[in-house]
């Protein structure tokens, strides 16, 4: 019974949709995001090193590589001369990638004899029975050389976070369930390489929020099993693995925006930066509620933004306790360069205006796109500080706190049909729609995303190489 309530909700959300939301604008700096100087960033930060914090570190880990490596897949299938450049560059500085190390010595040797091929290479690297990059999670991907070790980014992870020298840090990373023994592998090997030990914890996407997959008719689509097929659906799901997490604050970053180690200092300087951001604000926070001073806390608001103005006036009369007792994140944003992804608006829904954190795929449907992304100055957030507690530190259900709404219908090919299913509201979207948000300027060091093995030729990701 219960599966078929799932599958009609899903096929109905197809079929109509959506409840819309207005995009009014882009938060901008001095209009929805915040920027501090250098002396307050060094007084917050000061102000996390001096509390006994309740801290987690969530990363989710379980998307595979295959992106990073998608030019040479299309090399192989279908060769151009714009894949093919990108392999030739790949090629040409082979032996810069630490992956490089990991090749066997007869490969490496032909690569400096010049008797190498590009196939025989790009063979071992994707093929199933070799180092199966392609299919192997990104964490596991080698990505950084600390002469003579080679780690990656899961690693590299653990050895950022761990120099932020707070006692009560415990780790958790999603990861896919078949790669754990390889997981814990690194792990083995990085505690014997930093004779340190890490609290580290897993959790995996649950396969019951996996959504049905739908024909154009809306009939089910079923395997060879006679079983209705289903697919991931997408990362909002982790939200049931973060409220999971037993801590007041968790510091949220993907996997592959990690710097190399000898660059990690700008990275956990605005972790620390942001916590005590975080830590002041709740106790403000918390002062009004205690004082019951609905007046200081609207001039408060003037100056952080965190509620519209206007709106947060009109609670004067009503239960605006439970208004400031909502989960709370920060985000850290970063000017956007190019990169793909969406950004943080101002958006309208049912009356309320708010920050959100918008895909573009959200937006492409809005007659005034073009225009709302010519105007967008900031990417996704890159860092967060998360507390997902109350004022008295008492953990929320966080699935009162999203917006169930606000999910995605994702068309796909499936055997030359078109299918369609319904992916759940973004982790940092739809499902902390309803958090108390603010948006913060972080300086764009500190956002090395790799979206390609060529990325890793940045100077983020080589020893000593910062700008």
């Amino acid at each position: 019974m219960e599966q078929q309530t799932a599958i009609s909700e899903q096929l109905a959300f197809i079929q109509s949709g959506s409840t819309p939301f207005e995009v009014l604008s882009a938060c901008r700096v001095g209009d929805g995001i915040l920027v501090f100087t250098d002396e307050q960033k060094e007084a917050y930060r000061q102000l996390a090193k001096q509390n006994a914090l309740s801290l987690a570190y969530f990363v989710p880990a379980s998307g595979s590589g295959s992106r990073m490596f998608e030019f040479l897949y299309e090399f192989v299938q279908y060769p151009n001369a714009e894949n093919a450049q990108q392999a030739a560059r790949f090629f040409s500085r082979l032996s810069e990638f630490a992956l490089f190390r990991k090749l066997p010595l007869a490969l490496r040797t032909a690569y400096q004899d010049g008797t190498l091929q590009l196939e025989t290479l790009i063979e071992y690297l994707l093929g199933e029975e070799k180092l199966n990059y392609g299919k192997t999670p990104k964490g596991l991907i080698p990505f950084h050389v600390h002469e003579p070790f080679v780690l990656n980014p899961f690693q590299e992870h653990l050895i950022q976070a761990s120099n932020l020298n707070f006692d009560n840090c415990q780790f958790h990373f999603t990861i896919q369930q078949e790669f754990e023994a390889a997981f814990e592998q690194a792990i083995q090997e990085l505690e014997a390489l930093t004779a340190q030990t890490y609290a580290v914890s897993y959790s995996t996407q649950d396969t019951a929020t996996d959504a049905f997959v739908f024909k154009q008719d809306g009939s089910l689509l079923y395997n060879e099993k006679g079983e209705a097929l289903r697919r991931p659906a997408g990362h909002g799901t982790l939200l049931q693995n973060l409220q999971a997490i037993a801590a007041e604050y968790i510091l949220v970053k993907n996997i592959d925006n990690v710097q190399h180690f000898t660059q990690q200092e700008a990275s956990n300087q605005n972790w620390e930066f942001l916590l005590g951001l975080q830590l002041e604000l709740r106790a403000q926070l918390k002062s009004f509620v205690a004082s019951n001073d609905f007046a200081a806390l609207c001039a408060w608001n003037q100056q952080f933004g965190l509620f519209e103005q206007a709106w947060l006036l009109q609670q004067a009369d009503q239960n605006w306790h439970a208004l400031l007792n909502r989960p709370f994140r920060i985000c850290g944003m970063v000017r956007n360069d190019g990169q793909p992804g969406g950004g943080p608006f101002f958006v309208e829904k049912e009356g309320v205006k708010s920050k959100q954190i918008v895909e573009k795929s959200q937006l492409t449907h809005l007659p005034n796109a073009s225009k709302l992304l010519l105007k967008s100055t900031h990417f996704n957030p890159v860092l967060m500080v998360l507390s997902p507690c109350d004022l008295n530190g008492k953990t929320h259900d966080l699935q009162h706190f999203k917006d169930a709404q606000a999910c995605f219908v994702v068309e796909k090919n499936h055997g030359g049909e078109k299918v369609k299913f319904v992916e759940q509201p973004g982790l940092w979207n739809g499902a902390m729609a309803n958090w108390n948000t603010l948006f913060v300027e972080l300086p764009s060091a500190i956002f090395s995303p790799v979206k390609s093995v060529i990325d890793l030729l940045e100077n983020a990701h080589l020893a000593n190489k910062a700008e």
